[in-house]
């Protein structure tokens, strides 16, 4: 989340605004007014990153000749995508709470303390400038897919001027036999010719098992693994139970809640009430600031609560993580100490969840 440098003056007190006041016609926009700054505390917002695998099956050309051939029991002859759920995590950012506005009034005489916002106009830092925020974490990219052989490129002249798939088929087989048995020959020292030394030795080996292996994919067919990743955003105002975050097949991987063809996956978020009652309403906000005289400028932040998130479905628990929320927490006020007008207190928001950082006089 980038930061916007602001330079700002000190308040007499602090007005509680309101985005849809009578008479405003566009969306509040919080930053630099001729008379104040204005401010949004954060709500937190989770992310739930979901890696999935998606492994397609390709049929080889000679699969229906695999036990007659060379004696393969059970190969498949039909092409299949089969998808699994390999990972899944949550990461917590902060966007604008737009039912907590706040506008810091300044005199035309003062100190000028110097204020940051984010650029959506979450409080960020006073008198220091805040620190970037870290990259979330994403899940490791999928690996490199290893080169995929040719099988026609190991095939004799005999086989590929083969008048039928069967007698191609046949013929492959008989290579394949011709290729282990010229490397059990070396492996026991019986062959015409053997390397002398290791690695030449160790090349030979490798060549005639790639050679192996590239002509029984034309019995066995090929498989290929692709990793993918989805993320849902969810953004709670109260304990959530069993809620479908997205719908999981087998088959078709990924889907939206609303679509019935997979099955759910839930997820819980239970406020673990590790802060005192909630975000307090505009009566208790007025009664906070009668607390301050007229000319000491203070702020409001917040004192986040912790949730359970917890992320299911019928067959297994994907995630258990305890996250701090803004909004199960509750709204105070910096102390008009800090805030007086020679103070230069240096304060960083977490602007995730809106407590307080750090406090240096």
């Amino acid at each position: 989340m980038k930061i916007k440098r602001m330079a700002l003056t000190t308040g007499l007190s602090l007005m509680v605004l309101t985005a849809f006041a009578q008479g405003v016609s566009a969306p509040y926009q919080p930053g630099i007014t001729q008379d104040a700054v204005s401010y949004w505390l954060p709500k937190t917002q989770l992310t739930v990153t979901v890696t999935v695998q998606k492994q397609t099956f390709k049929p080889g050309e000679f699969s229906r000749y695999a036990e007659r051939y060379l004696r393969l029991n059970d190969v498949k002859d039909k092409a299949e995508e089969v998808w699994s759920i390999t990972d899944v995590r949550v990461s917590a950012n902060g966007i604008p709470d737009k039912d907590n506005l706040y506008t810091l009034a300044f005199p035309q005489k003062g100190d000028r303390p110097y204020i940051e916002l984010t650029n959506d106009g979450i409080l960020a830092a006073v008198n220091v400038r805040a620190k970037e925020p870290a990259a979330q974490a994403v899940p490791e990219s999928a690996k490199q897919p290893a080169k995929k052989i040719n099988p026609q490129d190991y095939m004799t002249e005999e086989i590929l001027m083969a008048g039928s798939t069967a007698k191609m088929a046949e013929l492959t087989a008989k290579e394949i036999y011709s290729i282990r048995e010229s490397r059990n020959s070396i492996t026991r020292g019986q062959a015409d010719f053997i390397p002398t030394d290791g690695e030449s030795l160790k090349y030979m080996l490798e060549s005639l098992t790639t050679q192996e292996t590239a002509l029984l994919t034309l019995f066995t067919g090929t498989s290929e693994s692709e990793d993918m990743t989805f993320t849902i955003n969810v953004t709670p105002d109260a304990n959530i139970s069993k809620q479908v975050l997205f719908r999981f097949s087998s088959k078709l991987g990924v889907l939206p809640a609303d679509n019935l063809a997979g099955e759910p996956v839930w997820i819980d978020i239970t406020d673990r009430k590790m802060a005192d009652g909630y975000s307090v309403d505009e009566k208790q906000m007025k009664k906070q600031s009668s607390k301050f005289k007229k000319d000491t400028p203070f702020l409001y932040y917040r004192i986040p609560g912790r949730a359970s998130v917890k992320i299911y479905n019928n067959r297994a628990q994907f995630l258990e993580q305890d996250i701090q929320i803004a909004q199960f927490g509750k709204v105070e006020v910096v102390s008009g100490t800090l805030m007086g007008k020679k103070a230069d207190t240096k304060i960083t928001f977490d602007t995730t969840t809106g407590n307080v950082k750090s406090i240096n006089e």
